[in-house]
């Protein structure tokens, strides 16, 4: 039985992560204005965290403190190295809005591949699994993200202020239609 439910969360990861992975990389190659909206990321992160504690609570994950600094330690340095590297390769450029842009290549796909592959693996000696791949996918894209916002930033340092007033913008008129929804909904009842 233990068994078995640690099949169903590996494979439960296995899926949300490909299906996540796959969503992320043609985004990525995709042209794509820069943005840092943190809070799907750290929704991911808290995702992932609650994976690697139901492992360890339902299913009885046994590793020794060892395994958990050497390999959790190999986890998050790969998560960040790949992140950086990863955003590194985007190309960024100002489009006729004003709005800076950004868009990966095949080199963005190569490090992706690699960092999975690498991170997958590490997880299998870890623990037998892909219990983490969640909160990897998080901490990488998190990590990613943020670099992406400062290489862009640090590039076109005026014009991100025009993404940043699109961004605060988009987050006002999603907060203003939720408010409308719901008082609409209020009125129907």
């Amino acid at each position: 039985m233990k068994e078995s439910i640690m099949q169903n969360l590996d494979l439960t990861n296995l899926v949300l992560g490909a299906w996540l992975l796959v969503v992320v990389i043609r985004r990525q190659l995709a042209p794509k204005v820069v943005r840092f909206k943190m809070e799907f990321f750290l929704l991911v992160v808290v995702l992932g965290a609650a994976s690697v504690g139901d492992a360890f609570n339902k299913q009885h994950l046994q590793i020794t403190a060892q395994q958990a600094v050497l390999f959790g330690g190999l986890s998050l340095v790969s998560a960040v190295v790949f992140a950086l590297l990863r955003a590194w390769s985007y190309r960024f450029w100002v489009n006729t809005d004003g709005y800076v842009m950004r868009q990966g290549n095949w080199l963005t796909l190569v490090l992706w591949l690699v960092g999975i592959g690498i991170h997958l693996g590490v997880d299998r000696l870890w623990t037998g699994s892909s219990v983490t791949l969640m909160l990897y996918l998080g901490v990488t894209l998190l990590v990613q993200r943020g670099y992406v916002w400062w290489r862009a930033t640090q590039k076109f340092p005026a014009e991100m202020r025009t993404n940043a007033a699109l961004q605060t913008r988009n987050r006002y008129d999603k907060r203003q239609d939720r408010q409308k929804q719901r008082r609409e909904r209020r009125g129907k009842n």
